[in-house]
C-alpha cells in the first residue's frame, strides 16, 4: 500500500471493499449511532493535518492527527476490539503509518482493517461507492465525501474512542426506569474514578451534567480536554479527589458546593467502572436522594485465580450479592456477573430508588 497511482489505489480500496461488502456487519454497526445515544462513532481514523480534514474528509471519520498520537492522545483512538480503517496523509508511507497499530503497550494489536492514503484518487473512490450505492443504502452511507465543509463543530464530532460498553449498555435502562430527564432539567451523576473522561464525556453528551472524580491529574486534564473536543465542557466539571483519605460526608460536601456554584440539580446517579472504595458504595443508599441510581462494574472475587491473576486484595474485590445486600430495598435492573475477554470475572450491577422514601 505504499505505491499511491490511481490504479493501486482502486486496487487497495477494492479489495478491502469486498471484504466489507461480504459482510458489512463485520465492520459497520450503526446500533450505537442511534438518536439520542450520546456522541456518534466514527469508523476511520483520519491522521492527516486539520487543514487537509477540513478540506476533504470522509463524513464518518475522527480527525486525530499523527503527532497528536505521539504526544499522548492514545485516548482519543479506538478501543483494541473495535475494528477501523486508517486514513494518512497522501503523501504518507502508509505501511509505516499502520505499523503503529500493530501492538499497544500490552502488545496486543488493533483491529485495524485498511490503511490508506488521503489522495483525490481515494475519495473519488469512495464519492464512486457512495453515489452507484444510493439507492440500495448497502453501506449506509459509510463512504459519504465531505468536501470543503471545514472542521466540525465540537458538537458534531464523532468518536472513536468508547464508553465502556456496560455503561453504554446498561445506563439507558436506567434512565428510562428513573425517568431521569422528566423534570426539564439536566439530571447530575458521579462518574467516581473518571480517569481519561471517555465515559463522563459521552454520558455528558446524553443530557446529563457529570461531576468526574479521580485523583489522577493527567487524566483529569485529559478528561476536560475530551469534554472542550466534543463540546460538552459546560456540563462536566472535574474534582481531584482521593476517596480513600475522605469520609463520605465530607466528599459529598465538597460535591455540593459544586453543584451550588454551578446551579445543577442534586446527584441522582453514580457510577463507577473498574473502581472500588467499598466505605463509599456502603453509604451511598443513605446519601443519594429518593429517584436515583447506582450502577457499578467491578471486579468480582476469582479475578486471582485467572491468568492474569489481579486484583488481589480484598478491599479491590465484590463479593458474590455484595452490591445487592447494600441496596436491598432498591429495585435491579441488572446484577449480573460478567467474563472479560481475559476470563476475569467482574459484576455487572445497576438499581433504581424509586420516589418514595424507603
Amino acid at each position: 500500500m505504499t505505491g499511491h497511482t490511481d490504479a493501486v489505489v482502486e486496487r487497495n480500496f477494492n479489495r478491502w471493499l469486498e471484504r466489507v461488502q461480504d459482510n458489512p456487519v463485520r465492520f459497520l454497526s450503526r446500533a450505537e449511532n442511534d438518536e439520542g445515544s450520546g456522541v456518534s462513532r466514527a469508523f476511520f481514523l483520519d491522521v492527516r493535518d486539520a487543514q487537509h480534514f477540513a478540506s476533504t474528509r470522509l463524513r464518518w471519520s475522527s480527525n486525530v492527527p499523527l503527532r497528536a498520537l505521539d504526544e499522548g492522545a492514545a485516548y482519543l483512538i479506538p478501543p483494541r476490539t473495535a475494528r477501523f480503517a486508517l486514513i494518512c496523509d497522501a503523501d504518507a508511507n502508509v505501511d509505516e503509518a499502520a505499523k503503529k497499530f500493530e501492538s499497544d503497550f500490552k502488545g496486543v494489536a488493533w483491529s485495524l482493517e485498511a490503511a490508506f492514503a488521503g489522495t483525490p484518487a481515494f475519495f473519488d473512490a469512495c464519492a464512486a461507492i457512495d453515489e452507484s450505492d444510493a439507492t440500495e443504502s448497502k453501506y449506509n452511507g459509510l463512504f459519504e465525501v465531505v468536501r470543503g465543509g471545514g472542521t466540525p463543530a465540537p458538537r458534531d464530532r464523532l468518536r472513536l474512542w468508547q464508553p465502556s460498553p456496560e455503561l453504554a449498555r446498561w445506563l439507558p435502562s436506567v434512565e428510562r426506569k428513573m425517568d431521569a430527564f422528566k423534570d426539564g432539567r439536566r439530571p447530575t451523576c458521579l462518574d467516581v474514578g473518571s480517569g481519561a473522561g471517555r465515559d463522563a464525556v459521552w454520558v455528558a453528551s446524553r443530557g446529563w451534567n457529570v461531576v468526574a472524580i479521580d485523583n489522577d491529574k493527567r487524566g483529569l486534564d485529559r478528561c476536560r480536554s475530551l469534554a472542550e473536543r466534543h463540546g460538552v465542557e459546560a456540563s462536566v466539571r472535574t474534582l481531584d479527589l482521593d476517596l480513600n483519605k475522605r469520609a463520605s460526608e465530607e466528599t459529598l460536601a465538597t460535591i455540593d458546593k459544586i453543584l451550588a456554584l454551578e446551579s445543577w440539580s442534586p446527584v441522582l446517579a453514580v457510577y463507577a467502572v473498574r473502581y472500588l472504595h467499598k466505605p463509599f458504595v456502603r453509604d451511598l443508599p443513605r446519601m443519594l436522594p429518593n429517584r436515583s441510581a447506582v450502577l457499578w462494574f467491578h471486579f468480582m472475587r476469582g479475578c486471582e485465580r485467572t491468568s492474569v491473576g489481579r486484583p488481589t486484595k480484598d478491599r479491590d474485590l465484590l463479593e458474590p450479592n455484595e452490591l445487592r445486600d447494600v441496596f436491598a430495598l432498591w429495585d435491579v435492573i441488572i446484577d449480573e456477573v460478567v467474563e472479560l475477554p481475559d476470563g476475569r470475572p467482574v459484576s455487572s450491577f445497576a438499581v433504581v430508588r424509586g420516589e418514595k422514601e424507603v
